[in-house]
């Protein structure tokens, strides 16, 4: 016998099995689909585990990769004072060149970078100190000096 309460399918067939569309109240008013309590507070408990590893290793992960950059530029500062200096030895037949025209020829022929600026000075050793800085952040520089051979 067919029911009348609304949402409530009762059997069409006395004893026969009752089929009800998923989620769909029951009788006794409790639905028939969805999770407990215990599943979704499971669910969060997991994912709050995987965000308190996840996320501090992808802080590090960051960190390093921007240091690894910096010292990209900082071995492309390298080159650039090489190329100049091997510029300025054919310009001269040959003989060496001074820091100071090395430094000039690097300031004059400046490295194309938008995240990073170069600077160039010379040394006592004799030598250039390249200086390189992040453009974001100043406080991630690193300095190293090419040495005149």
């Amino acid at each position: 016998m067919a029911s009348s309460i609304k949402g409530w399918h009762g059997a069409g067939v006395e004893g026969a099995p009752v089929r009800r569309p998923m989620g769909v109240a029951t009788k006794s008013g409790a639905s028939a689909a969805g999770f407990t309590l215990i599943e979704v507070i499971t669910v969060f408990v997991l994912l709050a585990v995987l965000a308190a590893v996840a996320i501090p290793r992808y802080i590090s992960m960051v960190d390093s990769a921007r240091t690894a950059a910096l010292e990209g530029a900082v071995a492309a500062g390298l080159s650039h004072v090489s190329l100049s200096f091997g510029r300025l030895a054919l310009q001269k037949a040959g003989q060496v060149p001074t820091v100071e025209e090395i430094v000039v020829d690097t300031t004059a022929h400046p490295l194309q970078s938008a995240d990073y600026v170069f600077s160039f000075l010379a040394t006592a050793t004799p030598g250039v100190q390249i200086t390189v800085a992040e453009t974001d952040d100043a406080s991630m520089t690193a300095t190293r000096e090419w040495r005149l051979p």
